[in-house]
């Protein structure tokens, strides 16, 4: 019986402290999102000057080289084992020429997250010491949640160490006295 109640209490015990473990949460896209370095940047342009200097010359040969393949095709002249492996070397290019707007998307994506690398890393130093000062365990993705206690999203605890107002802080400065009439 003595048996029974310490296991009974160790259970207990081990399941009342996994319980009072707080877990918390935060949106770590907004926070980065709101940060004014990348506030000022528009991320449809990054990687441009990658995929205009390494990209496009590579495609805009290869569309060069399928239109000369194409007129040595239609060129009756030429024998037919010839033709046939242009229409092979014609059917290759197509498809490098189609995959292009998955390359460069890729291309563009790759180097948006090589630019907003440094900005996750300064979110997560922030979230790991407002995880510490308040005596979370475990900060998780607000998306990981569909019901969660506003008082564990630590968005603005996380902002407010970064220095970073929101929009309608920044709009809310202390209004200028009304002139008074004589």
């Amino acid at each position: 019986m003595k048996k029974i109640i310490i296991v009974f209490v160790a259970v207990f015990s081990l399941c009342a402290s996994v319980n009072a473990q707080k877990i918390g949460y935060i949106r770590v896209d907004d926070v980065v999102g709101m940060m004014p370095e990348v506030q000022k940047v528009n991320m449809d342009t990054i990687g441009q000057k990658f995929i205009t200097d390494s990209i496009l010359p590579r495609y805009n040969y290869i569309q060069t080289e399928y239109q000369r393949k194409l007129s040595d095709l239609n060129d009756t002249t030429k024998p037919a084992a010839i033709r046939a492996e242009i229409l092979k070397s014609l059917q290759e290019d197509k498809a490098e020429l189609d995959n292009a707007q998955t390359v460069i998307q890729q291309a563009q994506q790759y180097k948006q997250n090589e630019f907003l690398q440094p900005f996750y890393q300064k979110a997560q130093k922030a979230i790991d010491a407002i995880a510490k000062e308040k005596g979370y365990a475990y900060v998780l993705s607000k998306d990981v949640f569909v019901v969660a206690p506003e008082g564990d999203d630590l968005t603005l605890a996380v902002l407010a160490k970064l220095n970073i107002k929101l929009p309608n802080q920044a709009a809310a400065a202390p209004a200028t006295k009304p002139a008074v009439k004589n």
